[in-house]
């Protein structure tokens, strides 16, 4: 199931190239801000509370792992709050237009190898890892050193 996710994350990266060219752009906004939409989006959307609880949770594990000493050229003109703010932004852009009420069944639970910590988690869940994890790697290409 690992594979699946983060193999869908990088197909939606290289078959999205608004997603490459984005993330050497610096957001406009700050981490925080990023966060807090993100947060109003997934309700909106129809992620329960604890699902957005636990996947900003997670985001956040993950984006504060972010260094600035690790920045390159493009991030370092950014700077690391705007760097980590990007990635949110990035998902924003390729997770939505997902919208309240789709045919999809958004809520079935699929058995995972504990991805993210959880071995039981819903296709809405996996649906945001594999868009963040793509939005991460896309971050890192343009924004940090290798």
């Amino acid at each position: 199931m690992r594979f699946v996710i983060v193999f869908t994350g990088l197909a939606v990266f290289l078959t999205h190239p608004s997603v490459a060219f984005s993330a050497g752009q610096c957001s406009p906004k700050a981490y925080r801000e990023a966060r807090s939409a993100m947060t109003t989006r997934l309700l909106a959307t129809g992620y329960s509370k604890a699902q957005v609880g636990f996947l900003m949770r997670n985001s956040d594990r993950m984006t504060s792992a972010l260094r600035s000493d690790r920045l390159n050229d493009n991030g370092r003109a950014c700077g690391i709050d705007s760097a980590r703010a990007h990635v949110l932004g990035c998902l924003d852009k390729q997770l939505f237009p997902l919208k309240r009420g789709s045919n999809a069944s958004l809520d079935e639970e699929k058995q995972t190898k504990g991805f993210w910590g959880r071995k039981r988690l819903t296709v809405r869940e996996l649906l945001f890892i594999g868009q963040f994890h793509g939005c991460l790697g896309a971050a890192k290409e343009y924004l940090f050193r290798g």
